[in-house]
């Protein structure tokens, strides 16, 4: 077995004890969250916001970057309490589902272990919304029903007419700006690295108002065109500049992206889209390792063991790590050779390492990928999942370190290290051009 595979290795049988924040260095993921200015309509729906005397009729557990219940059932004037139980920053925002410029909560952050309680004085079906993480949304009714009325339907039948620069960004976004990596949008795609894109034209808003920027298109213009600007709670600064090498997107294929963004619950504002062109046509720092032989690269990923756990063009691994197949489509030298040499340094959401203390008294190792009240994910080898129901569990340690070895700057000499980076800047796939795989798990990362 690679090196790589025997210092990973976790023992079946523990010491039996009891447990349990998350993606280029040079950037971050494309942080997109939002205000919605609340626009009072009719007899709007006032809440309590003050902790209401004695229990609360319903609790909400905010975990996992999930709303727990998602959906909840209660009767006009019954309160709701709000928990936080992640290691992270979230907010509660409620808004009417028929018209969502009704604003029933104003975003309400809540710290780690931190509660809000609420009271809902009248009827309706409403959307609730963690701005900070997109796809993190739940629904509460009062009418028994999860459905818009006949009348709330025909509230929301306008229909808008898509401009075509939207599709032009779907298409970019999807395929040769390569964001689909490291981001999905609602349930489409399988980025996991960088946070959920859903409703980021709606909810963007908000976060620019926290930010002092003007609007939510400035917000998502400077996530792409400054990406370390700011950095999504339980994320960490990951994102590439994408309009320099290797994706070397235009000031046209940005706005195409960024309408495409906006169209995500909001309005599209071409006119509003304003990158700095001087920023665009900066360029990174001279490569030292440009004259690297890629050939003599790809045996070196071979001797040191790399395919043991990255999956690459001429074989499929068999343990756990980031598939490189086309990791030199959307990382440049920079990002790559921090890996190698530092891969602590940035070690991404979706590659959290983690070990899973079970009541039996064994240790499951793997890359975390679902902590529920119900049940732990982990991922252990390429596409291959074991799950444990909590009732088994007795502690979950997310470890702060990458699963890989940090001793490679002393492994290799720099010629060796040259090599490599070639190798993989070379490795581009077919998504350099086409659209985005449509399963697997997401390529690139530490």
């Amino acid at each position: 077995m690679d090196r790589c595979v025997r210092r990973w290795r976790v023992p079946t049988k523990s010491r039996g004890g009891a447990a349990d924040k998350p993606a280029h260095a040079r950037s971050r993921p494309l942080a997109l969250v939002a205000v919605f200015a609340a626009a009072w309509l009719g007899a709007a729906l006032v809440p309590t916001r003050a902790p209401a005397a004695g229990k609360p009729d319903h609790t909400v557990v905010l975990h996992d970057i999930r709303f727990n219940p998602d959906k909840l059932q209660l009767s006009a004037g019954e309160t709701i309490k709000f928990i936080n139980k992640d290691p992270f920053n979230h907010d509660v925002f409620l808004v009417r589902a028929a018209n969502r410029n009704v604003v029933i909560v104003p975003a309400t952050t809540l710290e780690p272990g931190k509660s809000v309680t609420i009271t809902l004085k009248d009827s309706g079906l409403f959307k609730l919304y963690c701005t900070i993480h997109g796809g993190m949304t739940g629904a509460i009714s009062t009418t028994g029903s999860f459905e818009l009325t006949e009348a709330e339907k025909k509230q929301f039948a306008h229909v808008k007419v898509i401009p075509p620069i939207v599709k032009t960004g779907e298409k970019l976004f999807w395929g040769r700006a390569q964001c689909h990596n490291c981001h999905r949008i609602g349930k489409r795609g399988d980025g996991l690295r960088g946070p959920n894109l859903a409703d980021v034209g709606f909810r963007s808003a908000m976060r620019a108002k926290k930010l002092g920027l003007d609007s939510g298109t400035a917000y998502i213009v400077q996530s792409i065109q400054e990406p370390p600007a700011y950095i999504v709670e339980g994320y960490s600064n990951d994102m590439p500049r994408v309009y320099q090498t290797p994706i070397n997107l235009s000031a046209g294929d940005l706005t195409a992206v960024v309408a495409y963004l906006q169209s995500q619950g909001g309005d599209v504002d071409t006119w509003s889209i304003q990158f700095d062109d001087e920023v665009l046509a900066s360029t990174p720092s001279a490569n030292p390792f440009h004259n690297g032989d890629a050939a003599k690269g790809k045996e070196t990923f071979v001797t040191m063991g790399c395919p043991g756990c990255h999956t690459s063009p001429q074989k499929k691994a068999v343990s756990v790590g980031p598939d490189l197949s086309r990791i030199g489509a959307y990382r440049n030298w920079t990002w790559l050779a921090e890996s190698i040499v530092n891969p602590n340094a940035e070690v991404g959401a979706n590659w959290k390492n983690t070990n899973v203390y079970l009541k039996s008294g064994d240790i499951a190792s793997g890359v975390l990928r679902e902590n529920s009240s119900e049940e732990v994910k982990l991922l252990v080898g390429y596409d291959r999942y074991e799950t444990y129901p909590m009732s088994e569990v007795e502690k979950v340690e997310i470890l702060p370190d990458s699963r890989m070895p940090s001793d490679y700057a002393g492994l290799l000499n720099f010629n060796q290290l040259s090599d490599i980076i070639a190798y993989l800047e070379s490795l581009k796939g077919d998504a350099a051009t086409g659209d985005a795989a449509a399963g697997g798990p997401p390529a690139g990362g530490k």
